[in-house]
């Protein structure tokens, strides 16, 4: 009956991911049939008929907002009747994680369909949380036995829930308690690895961590299948941002094939310190831009447009004291008349503060004098 019961869990998922001869696989890997066959199934009897209720709420009755209230059923039966009760095995983990991706599957569900102030998507972290706590409390250090093997997959679904409500400074306790997982994080999977690290650096992006998001989101980038081309596009999104503000420019052919050509005039314009062109990019995809949540630090890249613009002027001019009056002369000329002299002089400011260029601005002059030695050093060592 177990197995059976098991079984029918898994096939009957609504949402197919990962294939069934995937999912029990990943169940044998976490404990022989043997080890499992004296294990009282009553919990997933109970856990398996109120999937099936799931179902039918979400393909017979279309009622959302029941497959909802009968799934919190399930991750509350779960956690007490299983997390808590079976202590010696965590062969379950695998369904588990699918219960957690189905709990968010089914809120989204219910919030596209229902209006209401509290979101059921906000709502699923409470249950979530409730099974994290179990799993933490879990003293156990082996990886065969210990409940918190789970953690690093259920830090991803809050992630997820996190960043869609906006309420990152919750992450803090969950990321702390990642760094000190110790050994027990080379037992992750690979898989649950990469997920952390593109939403850690993500996060550190909007933090501005530079080092930091680039550390992870490069790890999520280099580890994740190359056949995962939309997931790599993913990542490459908030990587690419990054690396251009560290001094690491995308090469054409990089965005053609991950088919992110809305990068291709903003990469150009920063690379010619082009600012018209860098404004015209940004209008032209501002879309785009936006649903990914990156126009904003997208726009910030003026100030490096400005840098490149400053040093091809240094260069053409010589020497190192460069009239105020002449960088502003030449961005009129090519058509930027959004700065008046007064913000330039404060952009230049900003620049030297930042360590983008090295020297000073002569007021009684107004002249930018710039180090003789490295005036513009590499935005990767700033």
């Amino acid at each position: 009956l177990f197995e059976r019961g098991i079984i029918c869990l898994l096939y009957n998922n609504f949402f197919f991911s990962p294939p069934l001869h995937q999912q029990l696989v990943l169940i044998e890997a976490y404990g022989s049939r043997k080890s499992r066959s004296y294990i009282d199934d009553e919990a997933f009897d109970q856990v398996t008929c109120l999937h099936l209720q799931v179902i039918y709420h979400i393909n017979v009755s279309h009622n959302y907002e029941a497959a909802y209230t009968t799934h919190t059923q399930i991750m509350q039966t779960f956690n007490k009747e299983v997390l808590q009760k079976k202590k010696e095995v965590n062969w379950f983990m695998p369904i588990f994680h699918q219960l957690c991706r189905d709990l968010l599957n089914v809120a989204r569900m219910v919030d596209d369909e229902v209006e209401n102030i509290s979101s059921y998507y906000e709502q699923s972290a409470n249950y979530i949380m409730e099974a994290y706590r179990t799993c933490t409390s879990d003293v156990r250090a082996d990886p065969s036995t210990t409940k918190k093997i789970a953690i690093l997959n259920m830090t991803n679904q809050l992630f997820r829930i996190y960043f869609k409500i906006n309420k990152l400074n919750l992450l803090k306790p969950l990321i702390r308690a990642i760094d000190n997982s110790g050994s027990l994080y080379q037992s992750f999977s690979m898989a649950d690895k990469v997920t952390y690290n593109y939403f850690l650096g993500r996060k550190a992006m909007f933090d501005a961590d530079l080092p930091l998001a680039e550390k992870s989101l490069s790890y999520a980038f280099r580890n994740c299948p190359a056949e995962c081309l939309s997931n790599k596009r993913l990542v490459l999104i908030y990587l690419i941002p990054v690396k251009m503000f560290l001094g690491h420019m995308p090469t054409a052919q990089l965005l053609h094939k991950y088919q992110l050509d809305e990068f291709v005039d903003v990469v150009e314009a920063v690379k010619e310190g082009n600012l018209a062109k860098l404004d015209q990019a940004l209008e032209t995809n501002e879309h785009f831009f936006i649903q990914c949540g990156i126009f904003l630090m997208l726009e910030k890249l003026r100030a490096i447009t400005f840098r490149t613009l400053f040093k091809r002027i240094s260069t053409i001019i010589g020497g190192n004291q460069i009239p105020l009056k002449a960088f502003y002369t030449i961005i009129q000329y090519l058509g930027v008349t959004d700065v008046d002299e007064d913000e330039l002089e404060c952009i230049v400011a900003n620049l030297i503060a930042e360590k983008k260029i090295k020297g000073y601005i002569s007021h009684q002059h107004q002249k930018l004098v710039v180090s003789k030695k490295d005036p513009f050093p590499p935005l990767s060592s700033v």
